[in-house]
């Protein structure tokens, strides 16, 4: 593959992780919104549904994108006359079925992310759902299909990519949409805005505790060895993208367990906390979304990386 286009497929593969992930922060945020009737929950709720939509239409254009260049590189040809090699992918290989099953997926989660429904959780389950089967699809066209496409390796990488997605997009949705500052809040306010962190918090928790045992595993499948961990392309990336989860894992340790009890104590009970907390929160929040950040990016070089011993 020509390194110009392999780039311009890591680059693809990135921007299409991104948008998939802050689809699935904002599709959550959704829902923890909508079961409150607040101020402060009703003027998040507008820009978060923005937010998904953006994402969900930015993830249709960069998975199309994909398919072409993917097509383009196994055809070798040029990108420019790849519409016979992206047919004929698609219709008679399973990379090419998978990506077309992923491709309708994307599009039932962007009607879901279309749909207003305030109050309901049908749209977010709608989307969430969806993009279950999307992560499925990007697991079949991964290094975790080697067993079959429902293999116990596999199984293991959508789990991951799911909870990744998850991880990614609700810090960076927090980040940017749901946390910013507000004047004026009322107790109910400060009630629903510690409602939502609390919620932020568990997620996050959960999300990482799964991307733990699930890596580890893809780990261990992966590298054909611990000695294979260092000295090779696909273990230097691994060890950087792991340097760097756990570095995102410790500011959200921070925030959880430093930032968050003193905050949410006076904030739950609907009383006005001291404003350092919410910004010291948030300002933590934006350095662990730019560490996840540059996590997507590692993933998509080692997505397209071989493991020791695997033919790409």
């Amino acid at each position: 593959m020509e390194p110009d286009l392999q780039t311009a497929l890591r680059l693809v593969t990135a921007l299409l992780n991104l948008a998939v992930a802050v689809l699935t922060g904002a599709s959550i945020s959704r829902l923890w919104l909508g079961r409150d009737a607040s101020d402060w929950a009703r003027a998040r709720r507008r820009p978060v549904r923005k937010a998904a939509l953006g994402a969900a239409l930015v993830a249709l254009a960069a998975n199309a994108a994909w398919l072409w260049l993917e097509s383009a590189a196994m055809a070798e040809v040029p990108v420019a006359e790849a519409a016979a090699a992206t047919w004929s992918m698609l219709s008679g290989s399973h990379l090419g079925r998978a990506c077309g099953i992923g491709m309708a997926a994307l599009i039932v989660a962007t009607a879901g992310a279309f749909m207003r429904g305030a109050g309901s959780a049908r749209p977010t389950l709608l989307t969430l759902a969806a993009l279950a089967v999307f992560w499925y699809t990007r697991s079949m066209v991964s290094h975790a299909s080697s067993d079959g496409d429902f293999g116990v390796r596999l199984m293991a990488d959508w789990a991951h990519l799911g909870l990744v997605s998850l991880w990614v997009g609700e810090v960076m949705v927090a980040g940017a949409i749901t946390l910013r500052a507000s004047a004026d809040m009322d107790s109910g306010d400060r009630r629903a805005r510690a409602a939502y962190v609390a919620s932020l918090s568990s997620s996050a928790t959960f999300a990482l505790t799964g991307i733990f045992v699930t890596g580890l595993y893809a780990v261990w499948r992966g590298i054909d060895g611990w000695s294979n961990l260092l000295g090779n392309p696909y273990g230097n990336t691994l060890v950087a993208k792991v340097l760097l989860v756990g570095a995102a894992a410790a500011l959200g340790g921070f925030n959880r367990f430093v930032v968050m009890p003193p905050w949410l104590a006076r904030e739950s009970a609907g009383d006005a906390a001291a404003e350092v907390f919410p910004v010291r929160f948030k300002r933590v929040v934006w350095i662990e979304a730019a560490v996840l950040l540059a996590v997507v990016v590692l993933a998509a070089w080692l997505a397209s990386t071989s493991p020791p011993g695997e033919p790409m």
